[in-house]
């Protein structure tokens, strides 16, 4: 896409005020999710009398339910057919769409084409692929697809939860190394493959945590101190500790709150947020799933009979 279309595509912010007048089922707007935006739709009409102008994000829409025609026009080309559902629909960023018909129940999927030039990266880092061109599609049906869309719109329907920042940041991942390796068209650019381990990265991503790690800490802003990308920040983890960062980062949390613990001086729910946590629920949870017991049942086998209920 030319610095020309970029200036005119519209964001995610704008595409939604565009289709403020559809009967939106729930949306991602509001929530701090980086590169992805999520909309659920009911059924509406189009009359094709217009195209939509070009976005700055590609689009990926997954059909939640099923019309008998619906007629799209892009990049030159007219496709008419039913919808049906599970099926879904690829628009590039930068190009102008037409729709005419009614439009089934869908989620629709905004991705920023940084992610997918991340996730062929990553790819090309173990020679895999080349630089990506994302591909236009009218209809496809493609199972993966599906279940993501129906994960999607199970997530849309929950409150926000700390949790679900990760998830949707794992999910946007995901998806992007699939339409990498299933829905793009490789540009060759003659680069040799760069060596999939990075020492130094490996590095500054350590010493980030070291100094952060009781903190609130995204992928995107690991990887960002490591000065790579997020999927080769995954790839040098999971090659060095044999786990993920996010799983390294909350294993080195629970360890600090086995010693805060041990110590009982603090009540249950400041030790939650003293590493990381914001909610104590979710906190207990996880310590349960590392260590095998409840918090309060830790501090009693270690000596402690009950934890303060309040600060001192």
């Amino acid at each position: 896409m030319s610095a020309r279309q970029y200036q005119q595509a519209v964001n995610f912010e704008q595409a939604r005020q565009q289709l403020s007048d559809r009967p939106l089922r729930a949306t991602s707007a509001g929530r701090l999710w980086e590169g992805i935006s999520l909309d659920e739709y009911a059924d509406y009409y189009m009359d094709g009398s217009q195209f939509m102008p070009p976005r700055d994000h590609h689009i990926v829409t997954v059909s939640l339910g099923r019309s008998s025609e619906v007629l799209q026009e892009r990049l030159g080309k007219t496709f008419e057919s039913p919808s049906l559902f599970g099926e879904a629909t690829m628009m590039p960023a930068g190009y102008e769409t037409r729709f005419r018909g009614l439009l089934p129940r869908h989620i629709r999927i905004g991705l920023m084409p940084e992610q997918l030039l991340q996730a062929a990266d990553a790819c090309r880092r173990i020679g895999t692929a080349s630089k990506p061109r994302f591909l236009s599609n009218f209809r496809v049906r493609d199972p993966w697809l599906v279940h993501l869309g129906e994960m999607l719109s199970l997530e849309l329907g929950r409150a926000p939860h700390p949790a679900q920042d990760l998830l949707i940041e794992s999910l946007s991942v995901a998806l992007s190394v699939h339409l990498v390796r299933s829905y793009s068209a490789d540009v060759h650019d003659n680069a040799p493959p760069s060596a999939v381990l990075s020492s130094a990265a490996m590095r500054r991503a350590l010493a980030y945590v070291e100094e952060r790690g009781m903190e609130k800490i995204s992928l995107a802003e690991l990887a960002e101190a490591a000065g790579v990308n997020r999927f080769h920040l995954v790839k040098i983890f999971k090659k060095e500790v044999g786990i993920s960062p996010m799983k390294y980062l909350e294993r080195l949390r629970i360890e600090q709150a086995k010693e805060l613990v041990r110590a009982a001086e603090l009540p249950l729910a400041d030790i939650a947020y003293a590493v990381g946590f914001s909610d104590q629920s979710h906190f207990t949870r996880r310590f349960r799933h590392h260590v095998g017991c409840t918090p309060a049942a830790y501090a009693r086998d270690n000596g402690r009979r009950y934890l303060p209920v309040t600060s001192n």
